[in-house]
């Protein structure tokens, strides 16, 4: 009975260590993909999708008016950070907008705010913005 159970442990043991063995990954196998619907437009063209149309200081945050237009033929799901820099175009802050499903060529209007105060003239341009898979 002793000599099974040592057996078995061996065993286990055995194939635990083979396990734990490196193998060769082809670069990028750890990488999940989470790419844009078929027939997207790259990633760069993602931004021409969004456009400032206001860019106001005149309350405490600012309040940023974006139009974003999904131009593929698919339904999209977008996630835009607005940069807010001031009038010496130092970063001052950025607006989030984010919008789950968005049909083809469907266009939304958005007043989003400011995350920080900003005193004076501001301006305001889409530091990043990614087209996903809509969930």
């Amino acid at each position: 009975m002793k000599r099974t159970i040592a057996g078995a442990l061996l065993a286990v043991v055995a194939l635990t260590l083979t396990a734990c063995g490196e193998e060769k990954q082809p670069a990028g196998a750890d990488v999940i993909q989470t790419g844009a619907p078929a027939g997207a437009a790259p990633e760069a063209d993602v931004a021409a999708d969004v456009k400032v149309t206001k860019c106001d200081s005149g309350g405490y945050t600012p309040k940023i008016t974006i139009e974003v237009t999904n131009s593929t033929g698919e339904d999209a799901r977008y996630a835009v950070t607005i940069a807010i820099k001031d009038a010496d175009g130092k970063a001052s802050g950025e607006a989030l907008f984010a919008k789950n499903r968005m049909t083809p060529g469907q266009k939304v209007t958005e007043e989003i705010p400011g995350d920080t105060p900003v005193k004076g003239k501001i301006t305001c341009e889409v530091a990043r913005a990614k087209r996903l898979p809509p969930k």
